[in-house]
Order: C-alpha cells, then structure tokens, then sequence
C-alpha cells in the first residue's frame, strides 16, 4: 500500500496542478507548453491520492471497496490519457482536423474514459461515506466536481473551470486530514458468545 503520508503529498500536488488548469481555462494565466505539460498529472498523481486515501478511510473490507477503488484507479488513468491527447496532440491540430479525430475510434474512447472516470469516483466516493471515516464534507465535494469535468463537453465553460477549483479544495483537505490520520483497522473477529478467540498450544492449553 501507498504510505498516507506520501499520498497526502501527492494529493496537494495534484491539487495543485487542478488550481493551475482552472486557471488556465479562465484564461487567468497565459497557456505555455509547461501548463500543457503539467496538465495531465493532476489525473495521474490523483492516483496515488486514491490509494493512500483507501488505506485510511475504507475500515470495511469488501467487494464493493474493491471494486470502487478499482474502477477509480482505471478511470484516472483513462482520463490522463485523454489529457495527454488534448493538451499534447490536439493543440497542434487545426478544428477541423480535431473532429474528424473526435468522430472515429478516439471520440469512443473519449467517452468511455469519462464515463469510467465518473463511475468510479461516484463509487469511490459512496465507499467512503458507507464507512464513515474519511470527512463527509470533501468526499462529498470530489463527487459532485466529477460530474462536470465527466462530461465537459456538455457543460458550459464557468462550470467547468468551478469544478476544477471545488476538485482541488477537497483533494487539498482529504490531504491534509490524511496527514494526521492512522490507516484504517478491520475490527477484530470474535467467536459467536462475543469472546476473543483465543491461541492454543499444542498441547491442548490457551496461550492467552
């Protein structure tokens, strides 16, 4: 597992790359080849983020953990893909040259990776309210900041360039409440009279 600590730090770094991309859009600092560059680590340091952050706050080991966590990595590394394309690929490319990319195999994927990226988060984030450990108040947050940045084709720019700054916040706070937090512990198991089980020596006797 990822140390909470260096996923905490990989978190505000991320955050920090989300600040610059909102920025970016609202064309509040100019667009260079190193913001272009870093834009697509915000997706791929989340990464690291979602796993340090399931190690503190999932305490219920499950399926449905599994899974959400799962399909979170999987979508964050689609949509880092997909980053790679547009600030990379497509903003060397003409409009027209753009959708006629968009309309083949690309634009399929495009929407798979959103989609996937959505779901998973959705997921990740109801795991982490079902467990009720991680602060309900960001996890929240992150949720509802996927939505539009899923679907940022369909969505105006304003609110797109909000969910980027509202993403950000609550990485910067699950990150810092990482900081202080112990890993998440399984409650132990106990026999059906409620007692804890206890070692046996071979011979037959309780250790303890």
């Amino acid at each position: 597992m990822v140390p909470a600590s260096l996923a905490a730090v990989t978190g505000l770094a991320a955050a920090a790359v989300l600040f610059v991309n909102a920025a970016k859009r609202a064309e509040l600092i100019p667009v260079s080849s190193a913001t272009q560059l870093a834009a697509p680590l915000a997706q791929a340091l989340a990464i690291i983020l979602v796993i340090g952050l399931a190690a503190v706050a999932m305490r219920q080991p499950s399926k449905f953990s599994s899974v959400a966590l799962a399909l979170n990595v999987a979508g964050l590394a689609a949509a880092t893909g997909v980053e790679w394309v547009i600030n990379l690929v497509f903003v060397r490319l003409d409009p027209s040259q753009i959708a006629a990319l968009r309309a083949g195999p690309l634009g399929t994927a495009f929407v798979a990776a959103s989609m996937t990226f959505l779901l998973g988060s959705i997921l990740y984030c109801l795991a982490l309210l079902r467990d009720r450990k991680a602060p309900r108040i960001p996890t929240i947050a992150y949720a509802i900041a996927t939505i539009p940045i899923a679907l940022r084709n369909f969505v105006p720019e304003l609110a797109l360039d909000l969910a980027l700054a509202l993403l950000g916040a609550s990485v910067i706070w699950l990150a810092l409440w990482m900081l202080k937090s112990r890993p998440a512990v399984a409650a132990p198991r106990t026999l059906p009279d409620r007692s804890q089980p206890h070692a046996v020596s071979p011979a037959g006797g309780a250790l303890n």
